[in-house]
């Protein structure tokens, strides 16, 4: 009998072993599982900056730009003037120029994708008189945009020029 309850005792011992072996295998694949989600999430993060160019010879020219390596899906902007909340360009230019009657183009970012490594002109005018004008009315004003995007797995981020800031944009 003296045999037999030793028999058990290596029996549970093994069996205890295999349970282990066997934990540590569930937690190191969660392990791997979590890292492989983290680095698919990587692979396509978005990075939006926005930044105003000026030169004589070519003019004024607001650039949103995606230097990220996965396209952003832009949900909402928001611009502001010296801490007032401007509704679109055109309230921003009465504000900053007085007019919107000049010669530029401009695009909208509500519910745009912007693909990596792309850059879209907000804001482009190529008249010296005009271009000059706005660059200067923007360095004399606190000029604000911020622009909520997300990657295509919906991490969100807001970027605030070349400030950008996880979070969640609603």
């Amino acid at each position: 009998m003296a045999k037999s309850k030793k028999k058990l005792n290596t029996g549970v011992i093994i069996g205890l072993i295999a349970i282990s072996i066997n934990l540590i295998t569930v937690f190191v694949y969660i392990y791997q599982t979590n890292l492989m989600q983290k680095q698919q999430h990587a692979s396509v993060w978005p990075y939006v900056e926005w930044k105003t160019v000026y030169n004589q010879n070519d003019g004024f020219v607001l650039m949103v730009s995606n230097n990220g390596i996965g396209p952003a899906l832009i949900s909402k902007t928001a611009i502001r003037l010296n801490g007032e909340s401007q509704p679109n360009l055109d309230s921003l230019f009465v504000k900053l120029l007085g007019t919107t009657e000049f010669p530029h183009l401009s695009n909208s970012l509500q519910k745009r994708v912007l693909p990596a490594n792309s850059s879209l002109n907000l804001i482009e005018t190529e008249d010296p008189k005009w271009s000059e004008l706005l660059f200067i009315a923007c360095l004399d004003n606190n000029l604000e945009i911020e622009i909520c995007y997300e990657s295509i797995y919906k991490d969100q981020w807001i970027s605030l020029g070349n400030e950008v800031i996880e979070t969640n944009c609603n």
